[in-house]
């Protein structure tokens, strides 16, 4: 009988299924089996994404990349950029981890199976294994089904996850900003992969993580940089210094402000530069290189009247330099623009002021009828926001849909919010062109509150998402 009851119970030890996983997870890259180098951002993309699916399902406890990543850069070059599954656990104790989760993919055309399985650090066995095989274009979701398997619950339901090609290119530039050692690099192409995937959630928090740990640094680097300008302005506006010393402070503070794109600054100190009587320093003449960074500035900035101004001082000053000839080409080009834009700013005002009387007019018919006119009124407030949006006149179209919105906002049927949002995202735009960054960052954050369906598909949304963190108002 003890020799049946130890085999039965050896029997139902056998058939026991494995422990459930215990954190904390570390997640190893997931292995290409295609062996194409040009498709090893979908492995860094599932390995960082599961991540961060393991992470919010609130179930366990993983290890961070920035843990991970130099132990595994370490090891996986002595090993020629394979990582065996002895590294890995060699990898997974060192960082303190209790599980690993070991992934392969493969491609093929527009398919790809996803292959992934939970290790005990401590024994090898396997925990728990998960594939999932379907359409490129359906990564997210593919995604889902293999943490649901690993984890042992159901399959989620269908969610509003990001499909089609465009998800892929967002996943692609995802993958990509991860492999990248440039923080500039890895920032652009976080914010391409949200402008062409706004629900890309993934690629938002990398890019929060990203700005913030940028906004540290340049706290931290902003009072050295500050000071140093501050230094260099005092050499350059101390008559008592050395006449070469001040060209190289005047050449030093252009230099650092175009390389930080301070266009303000830039444009602020250029025009200061320009007005003095600075000799060469190393072949470069501060005032000459001071006008053409006061042209060029004025009109990254939109000022164009003060750019044609600045553009003909210097061509007074310098006729013979060989910048005369671009900065005529822009004084030329920006004084026909101007032109043009005061006739359609003429013409724009004209068609809106027959348009107030013929409203009007109609107005007055309606009322003397008895019957409403808010519709009459709500096309005139529409009108006075689109057309300064699509003649491009910033500064109305700031004022005039603003106007709109707080009137009519949020609309009654599909078709009057869907005007409301375009109204949204002119007034946004508007913003950004005029460079006020950070009020427009404060309108869109009152467009997700009032439409977040309509805030995560605009462009305005992903427009905001381009610009850099520091970039200068």
């Amino acid at each position: 009988m003890s020799t049946v009851l130890a085999l039965l119970l050896a029997s139902l030890a056998a058939a026991a299924p494995p422990a459930p996983p215990q954190g904390p997870v570390a997640v190893m890259p997931f292995r290409n089996l295609n062996s194409e180098p040009e498709l090893d951002w979908l492995g860094r993309g599932m390995a960082e994404t599961l991540v961060s699916d393991l992470r919010a399902s609130g179930r366990l406890r993983v290890v961070e990349r920035e843990q991970l990543a130099p132990l595994l850069a370490e090891l996986t070059s002595r090993e020629q950029g394979e990582l065996s599954e002895s590294t890995a656990a060699r990898v997974g104790r060192m960082v303190g981890a209790r599980t690993l989760v070991l992934g392969s993919f493969q491609r093929s055309g527009r398919q790809v199976r996803i292959n992934a399985r939970f290790i005990s650090v401590e024994t090898g066995e396997v925990l728990g294994t998960a594939k999932a095989t379907g359409a490129l274009d359906r990564i997210f979701t593919l995604q889902d089904e293999v943490v649901a398997r690993l984890l042992g619950l159901p399959l989620p339901a269908a969610a509003k996850r990001p499909s089609g090609p465009a998800a892929v290119r967002a996943y692609e530039r995802y993958g990509r900003a991860l492999a990248s050692t440039s923080d500039d690099e890895r920032a652009r192409l976080l914010r391409e992969a949200l402008a062409e995937s706004p629900g890309f959630t993934y690629a938002q928090e990398e890019l929060t993580r990203l700005e913030r740990r940028l906004a540290e640094y340049a706290r931290h680097a902003q009072p050295l940089l500050d000071s140093r300008d501050a230094e260099q302005r005092a050499v350059l506006e101390d008559l008592s210094r050395p006449a070469a010393e001040r060209s190289a402070a005047a050449l030093a503070l252009l230099d650092a402000y175009n390389s930080q794109g301070r266009w303000r600054s830039l444009a602020r100190h250029a025009e200061r530069i320009f007005q003095l009587d600075l000799p060469r320093h190393e072949g470069r003449l501060p005032a000459e290189e001071a006008g053409w960074a006061w042209v060029r500035s004025l009109g990254t900035l939109g000022s164009h009247a003060r750019q044609i101004e600045a553009g003909e001082a210097f061509l007074r000053r310098f006729p013979e330099s060989p910048l005369a000839q671009p900065v005529d080409t822009l004084v030329r080009g920006t004084a026909a623009m101007v032109a043009t834009e005061e006739r359609a700013r003429r013409d724009m005002w004209d068609s809106l002021k027959k348009l107030e009387e013929e409203v009007e007019r109609k107005r007055v018919r309606l009322e003397g009828r008895g019957e409403p006119t808010t519709r009459l009124r709500w096309e005139l407030a529409r009108r006075h926001c689109a057309e300064p949006a699509m003649g491009q006149f910033h500064d109305v179209s700031v004022v005039t849909c603003r106007a709109f919105l707080d009137a009519w906002s949020p609309g009654t049927t599909p078709a009057e919010r869907t005007v409301v949002r375009d109204a949204w995202t002119a007034e946004i735009l508007a913003l950004v062109r005029l460079r006020r960054h950070a009020e427009a960052r404060e309108r869109l954050a009152a467009f997700r509150a009032a439409d977040p369906e309509g805030e995560r598909e605009s462009l305005a949304r992903a427009t905001i998402l381009r610009i850099p963190a520091g970039a200068e108002e």
